[in-house]
């Protein structure tokens, strides 16, 4: 974050929301209003500027957004944003200072400020950038995901970057940096328990893996991996058929039951016959 972006930190406003406290788990005031600059500035770019992507695109942003916002469901202080601009220099002008323009993470992270809807991500009004930032490849993003976002990220001081692939065309596909002295260095691939591999996020206390949990090609998507509990962070799509199948159990259970009592009845029917003859 540049020096101006520090000079024009706002402070934050009281929660608008009745019963929600006024701070972060940290101690930091937290805005629960649109600043003025979130407000004023665009939220998307022109529509005939508008690049369309693919499904292989669609499903890891999907599964990179999904299961980290399901993680934080619930924290006040923690935004999980997708595909939206972050703004991060106020001197930004698209005509007379075309320099930083805005960023438009796949996934974005950020610890410390209010959970709530943005039009836009403005870092000036936050008082930070994003913590995390994961960048989803596409054949028309490739080239500025490797080295263009990643330097502006950089520059932008965001502590962790994520680059993946999903049509494995960069080396590796799956990819994370940290923020060390300014500019960023790779993490390393690491191998954890029943031979998960992936890259370690220290400022989520996740892993981001490559996953293939059915037989078809289709099947490959991204995991989150909670080495706290050795096990993956559920999906909408597991989540949402872990309900299927428990509303199907407990209708064959009263299915059963409802079987059981006619059951019953036609004992009880056959017993009073007896009795009557």
């Amino acid at each position: 974050m540049t020096e101006a972006t520090h000079n024009l930190i706002r402070p934050s406003d009281a929660p608008a929301l009745a019963g929600m406290p006024p701070r972060a788990a940290n101690g930091a005031a937290l805005r629960w209003t649109p600043g003025p600059d979130e407000l004023r500035l665009p939220s998307c770019e022109p529509e005939d500027e508008h690049v369309s992507q693919n499904t292989r695109h669609a499903v890891a942003v999907e599964d990179g957004f999904g299961g980290l916002r399901l993680h934080w469901h619930g924290r006040l202080d923690v935004f999980v944003g997708a595909d939206q601009f972050v703004y991060w220099d106020p001197a930004y002008d698209p005509k007379k200072n075309p320099d930083n323009p805005p960023m438009s993470p796949d996934v974005c992270v950020a610890f410390g400020v209010a959970n709530r809807h943005r039009s836009s991500y403005v870092v000036w009004e936050e008082g930070k950038p994003p913590d995390f930032v994961l960048e989803v490849a596409s054949p028309s993003s490739r080239k500025r995901d490797e080295k263009e976002k990643r330097d502006a990220y950089e520059k932008m001081g965001v502590p962790e970057y994520f680059l993946y692939d999903p049509e494995g065309k960069l080396k590796p596909a799956l990819s994370g940096f940290e923020l060390c002295a300014g500019k960023y260095r790779p993490l390393p691939e690491e191998t954890f328990a029943e031979g998960v591999t992936g890259v370690r996020s220290k400022v989520l206390g996740l892993c981001l893996c490559m996953r293939q949990p059915g037989p078809s090609p289709l099947d490959v998507s991204l995991g989150w991996y909670d080495l706290a509990t050795g096990e993956f962070l559920p999906t909408r799509y597991e989540l949402a058929e872990g309900k299927r199948e428990a509303d199907a159990r407990v209708a064959e259970s009263e299915a059963r039951v409802a079987e059981s009592e006619a059951r019953v009845a036609e004992l009880e029917a056959q017993i009073e016959k007896m009795r009557g003859d």
